[in-house]
């Protein structure tokens, strides 16, 4: 009952709008021996409209049932390293719990020093001495968790631009399915000096906008703001490099068949729009703004299929915007490949377009812009519109300097389309399919904001009309 009345309020729990109805404990482990034990628990909740979600519940149980949230008390949560450390199992009732810890030292488990992450919106993580960070994944499913899995390859071949992880817990049933198996967790190095790539460009853009002078005249705009955002674009172009890296680390074609980078189908084409086609008219009705667009987006959609060499695809991040990159003394390092939380797991393993990230990234630079012209001034005021045109330069200089560090380095794979035209194409689609996204969630909860991806199309539309 106690938990019934909690969970609804943590941070991490994804279904706050749906009514618990009840809680069924599948397995759990005890961590210690005693009284208010730390115990891993699976745990299948049921909800008042019939469906079920797992979740993974770290609680303290005390000997007369009573269980409540370990990770409000942050110290409770040290026999997780140390069992981590020394990659112990614990048989369950129906299964056994696996700590892996290739990366940590057995004579010298972490957990001296714990802390509990409060950002973190669906997983928790906690960090163990400054020194390695374990994110328990939450909102769980049966089968390999893509973080988990991407990071464990990515370290294996050695990418720079990861924290490399360092374990893991896995929960494996009695039947021994791998397929039906369930991470939990997943452990890397901390990264204690880096800062995120949001908060980095949003206050470079502060800095960029109060330097706007009136004796400044839109012919220099650009070599204004690419001298006044030397460092950051600089940046940019590194990040774009980092991306090309990335993808081509993750085409390659001797990985197992989870893995490995295969040929864009017909029909693959055939689904990507059919599925994006299917959203923009369910969207349509409830986003008038979309107007005389909507003819050319869906123009522009159902041209994907006449792509003759789509390239490769691959497993990707699916979730890439600059939240998801630390800028650190080391250079940029990529975070959490679990992909987009609303999608199921086959969707976020599904192998895609490297381009899907792109795409993502280049989106991210327009909300960049726009969330510090929301700061400064009313939408269509004199402010506004006297900051726009510089916005919307540094946006075109940032895709610039990402795109030609990213095609540079990522000519080193095979898996973009070779055709210049085709690749342009593609891009254009995986940008529609994510303004759409933007703009079906702007439209339930920040409507002033539907502007961003609503002019996001508007430039994809027009970019195919001028080339």
């Amino acid at each position: 009952s106690r938990l019934r009345e909690t969970l609804p309020h943590m941070r991490w729990f994804g279904d706050k709008t749906r009514t618990i109805a009840d809680i069924v404990v599948l397995d759990e482990a005890r961590l210690e021996d005693g009284d208010d034990a730390l115990t891993l628990t699976i745990a299948e909740i049921s909800f008042e409209d019939g469906s079920t979600t797992l979740y993974n519940l770290p609680l303290l149980v005390s000997e007369n049932g009573d269980a409540r949230e370990a990770t409000v008390e942050p110290h409770r949560l040290k026999p997780i390293g140390e069992l981590m450390a020394r990659g112990a199992t614990i048989q369950a009732a129906h299964g056994t719990f696996h700590f892996g810890g290739a990366g940590l030292n057995p004579m010298s488990p972490p957990g001296d020093a714990i802390r509990v992450i409060d950002a973190e919106q669906s997983n928790t993580s906690i960090v163990l001495d400054e020194r390695f960070i374990v994110k328990l994944l939450r909102r769980i499913d049966r089968g390999p968790n893509p973080d988990l899995e991407l990071s464990r390859v990515l370290t294996d071949e050695g990418f720079d631009h990861i924290p490399p992880q360092v374990g893991e817990i896995y929960y494996e049933p009695t039947d021994g399915d791998v397929a039906h198996g369930i991470d939990l967790a997943i452990a890397q190095q901390f990264l204690s000096e880096g800062r995120e790539g949001w908060e980095a460009t949003l206050d470079h853009l502060r800095r960029l906008f109060d330097e706007i002078h009136p004796s400044d005249v839109p012919e220099d705009m650009r070599v204004l703001i690419d001298e006044r955002s030397v460092d950051l674009l600089r940046a940019i172009e590194d990040l774009g490099e980092v991306t090309g890296s990335l993808h081509v680390a993750l085409s390659r074609e001797d990985f197992d068949p989870d893995l490995r980078a295969e040929p864009i189908e017909e029909m693959d084409l055939k689904e990507w729009a059919e599925r994006t086609r299917a959203f923009l008219k369910e969207l349509t009705p409830h986003a008038p703004q979309l107007g005389d667009l909507q003819e050319a987006i869906e123009a522009r959609i159902n041209s994907l299929t006449s792509l003759l060499e789509p390239g490769m695809k691959a497993r990707v991040h699916g979730d890439y915007h600059l939240g998801q990159v630390l800028h650190t003394p080391r250079g940029w390092m990529i975070l959490d490949f679990e992909g987009e939380p609303a999608r199921t797991l086959e969707e976020r393993r599904a192998k895609q377009a490297p381009l899907k990230d792109v795409a993502g990234m280049l989106r991210s630079f327009s909300y960049a812009v726009y969330a510090v012209m929301f700061e400064r001034a009313t939408p269509d005021s004199e402010e506004w519109n006297e900051i726009k045109p510089w916005a919307r330069c540094w946006e075109q200089l940032a895709r610039e300097r990402f795109l030609g560090a990213y095609m540079t380095r990522s000519h080193e794979g095979t898996f973009l389309p070779p055709d210049v035209g085709e690749l342009a194409l593609l891009l254009d689609f995986f940008e529609i399919d994510k303004a759409l996204y933007e703009l079906s969630y702007e439209r339930s909860n920040r409507p002033d904001w539907t502007r961003i991806p609503l002019e996001g199309l508007q430039h994809v539309i027009e970019r195919g009309v001028t080339g």
